[in-house]
């Protein structure tokens, strides 16, 4: 019985110390919006890269350094994609030429997982704090979605990842900036942005067999997103 005892003071004594330790851990989730970007020189004037939305869901642990310094580990499954539309005259592939897409949205799914360190402006309650990062995107799934004006209904599509040219997608290393407040250590208010290279997709089973004429590689700046979040500390 005592024993039981002693035990029960000593986790109760670990878990209040452990509570008040300067590790922390918690959940995080926001919205956003992903997508911005330049349209390739050869494309019509009429084309446009406009944001569409994002979202994130994830876990993150952080641990107090010196001189107002945090230093935080991430895990977010992050859905991001972008949206382009070309509103020139789209022709018909049934009379030798080929049909674009005149409206094309493309998605991805992905575990990002950045290294961030953090620094308290203020050493108040309500903290405000700058950070910057960085750390891998592993792509799992991609997809696109696409309608011109011969084909208004839309059509779908995955992509391949298993294709060489698509293989190299499915690593990337985006950097991340956020602004944010901290409230008593416990609830967490930020705004982020995350900023990688754009990428080139090939919707076709197998690079290999592209013969002249065969259709370029598609561009998207799903890497890049604008994001707004809200985290909770379980252990602040």
């Amino acid at each position: 019985m005592k024993s039981v005892i002693l035990f029960a003071i000593f986790t109760a004594q670990s878990i209040v110390c452990f509570g008040q330790s300067d590790f922390s851990f918690g959940f995080k989730g926001g919205l956003g919006y992903s997508g911005w970007g330049k349209t390739p020189s050869d494309d019509s004037p009429e084309a446009a890269y406009t944001p569409t939305n994002a979202k994130a869901l994830g876990i993150f642990a952080s641990y107090k350094l010196p001189y107002r310094l945090r230093g935080t580990a991430e895990a977010t499954f992050l859905q991001s994609g972008s949206h382009y539309r070309n509103e020139s005259a789209v022709s018909s592939s049934f009379v030798g030429a080929p049909s674009n897409a005149a409206e094309v949205t493309y998605k991805v799914s992905r575990v990002y997982a950045p290294i961030r360190i953090s620094y308290d402006i203020l050493n108040t309650k309500v903290t405000p704090y700058v950070s910057w990062g960085f750390g891998p995107s592993f792509v799992q799934q991609a997809s696109r979605s696409h309608r011109d004006d011969l084909s208004p209904n839309e059509q779908s599509e995955n992509l391949n990842l298993e294709a060489p040219y698509n293989s190299k997608l499915r690593l990337a290393f985006p950097m991340i900036s956020s602004v944010g407040i901290r409230v008593f250590e416990r609830l967490t208010l930020e705004a982020s942005v995350i900023l990688g290279k754009k990428f080139y997709y090939r919707f076709q089973a197998d690079d290999a067999v592209c013969y002249e004429g065969c259709a370029p590689p598609e561009l998207s700046y799903n890497n890049r997103v604008i994001m707004f979040a809200a985290a909770y500390n379980i252990l602040p």
